[in-house]
């Protein structure tokens, strides 16, 4: 996860005033630093800081116009022709414009630079906390940046040290640092850290932190945690993705119950759209043992076509619809199956739906049609349901010859001769009755 850098710009008022005492050469900035000097009093002690020059100030001003104009060449060249006597320049006066060089080599993405233009400002004594911790601080969001993960966590630690207030983003910057090197274990730290200071602030916790936190916990296989930061994801930012990802954390822990209740959720909501959810959902239904719901999202995604009327739907589509106890209306499903597959188990399947409804004849039909085409698993057991189909419509003669086949095959041999046994003594019956 990458994090881009806030877009700087350099004020020289600001910079001035950030802890300089009140000597400052326009009447502006002396306002300005005396109120700053006295709002600081109470806090830490630091040295007394030095003043900015009247001729480096000027010169600084033009710098700021130039760069303002977005004329970096003339900006860079006026802090050029300060920094070519650097003996004359005091050390606040050199951290401000080295701080006024790394905010030029950020705009102008010379990050390089940039780094080394702050780490210039820390190099130089006694100046301003408040210089010294935002160039700290600009010094690691550049070394995230530009993939230096491990020095910018170092470097935000010391930062941690040096101010009274971390913001969430600072600590979120480093959760992200510890994630892109793999350590995930670390990143989860100074999230919460982030969220429990947005809690005190009261502020809403943003949704790429959740989401870092979340992937945070995927990696660490820790599913529960996963589902429970998704569970505040959907609740404050209700999108799609976070509705199918907290359905397959449940699923990941065996939550089927609580899965398929979020797939329905999301589906009421309308975020469910692509085949495999329905499909999914649809099969978590069945699991479930609630057919009816299986049903209703199968029917509707195969009218809508959101569900392809492919051989497989139409099967689970059936299935369903057998659950349900609606066999008649299964019927057209699985004709539409075996016509589209042309396959032999597909015609069992509809003959086993007729035999449900005793439509013997039907049954009968489907099945010679399955051993017609053959390749079947186990055609035994489908010669044996020919038989018994052709049995049950009083077709004597042609059940006899399905179960005298049937005994070809071991698994079906001893069944078979039972039930030859059982049809020949019906015909027998059917000629004796036929004399009379």
């Amino acid at each position: 996860m990458r994090v881009m850098l806030p877009k700087l710009v350099f004020n020289l008022s600001l910079a001035l005033a950030l802890g300089l005492a009140p000597s400052l050469l326009s009447p502006q900035g002396q306002a300005y630093a005396a109120d700053k000097s006295a709002k600081q009093e109470s806090k830490r002690k630091t040295k007394r800081s030095q003043v900015i020059g009247q001729k480096v100030f000027k010169v600084l001003e033009h710098a700021q116009a130039a760069n303002d104009a977005k004329d970096y060449p003339q900006a860079l060249s006026l802090l050029d022709g300060l920094m070519a006597k650097p003996k004359r320049l005091n050390s606040f006066e050199k951290a401000t414009i080295y701080n006024f060089y790394a905010v030029i080599y950020y705009q102008t993405e010379q990050l390089d630079k940039a780094k080394t233009a702050y780490k210039n400002v820390l190099k130089q004594k006694d100046i301003p906390e408040g210089l010294r911790n935002n160039s700290l601080f600009s010094l690691a969001q550049l070394l995230f940046v530009t993939e230096d993960y491990a020095t910018s966590i170092r470097v935000l630690q010391k930062w941690y040290g040096l101010v009274e207030n971390v913001k969430p983003d600072a600590y979120m910057l480093e959760a992200q640092a510890h994630y892109q090197l793999g350590d995930y274990r670390a990143a989860e730290k100074p999230i919460l850290a982030a969220l429990k200071a947005a809690k005190q602030r009261k502020q809403r916790p943003k949704e790429n932190w959740l989401g870092l936190l979340r992937a945070v916990y995927y990696e660490l296989n820790n599913y529960e945690r996963a589902a429970k930061v998704l569970e505040v994801m959907v609740r404050l930012y209700p999108k799609k993705v976070y509705w199918t990802q907290l359905a397959g954390m449940y699923g990941l822990q065996g939550r089927q119950k609580d899965q398929l209740a979020t797939m329905h959720a999301a589906n009421e909501a309308g975020y469910l759209d692509k085949e495999s959810e329905l499909v999914n959902m649809a099969r978590l239904y069945l699991a479930e043992q609630a057919p009816y719901g299986a049903v209703r999202v199968m029917k509707a995604g195969l009218e809508s076509q959101q569900i392809e009327d492919s051989v497989q739907n139409l099967q689970l589509y059936a299935q369903a619809l057998s659950l349900a106890q609606e066999y008649e209306a299964q019927l057209p499903i699985l004709e539409k199956a075996a016509e589209k597959s042309g396959e032999g188990k597909h015609y069992v399947y509809l003959g086993q739906a007729q035999a449900a409804l005793g439509r013997w004849k039907s049954a009968a039909s489907a099945y010679q049609q399955a051993l017609h085409i053959g390749e079947l698993e186990r055609e035994g057991s489908v010669l044996m349901q020919l038989g018994m189909a052709r049995y049950n419509a009083k077709q004597y003669q042609a059940a006899r010859k399905a179960f005298v086949k049937a005994i070809e095959f071991p698994n079906s041999e001893k069944q078979a001769n039972n039930w030859l046994k059982f049809v020949e003594g019906e015909i027998k019956r059917q000629e004796a009755l036929a004399k009379l």
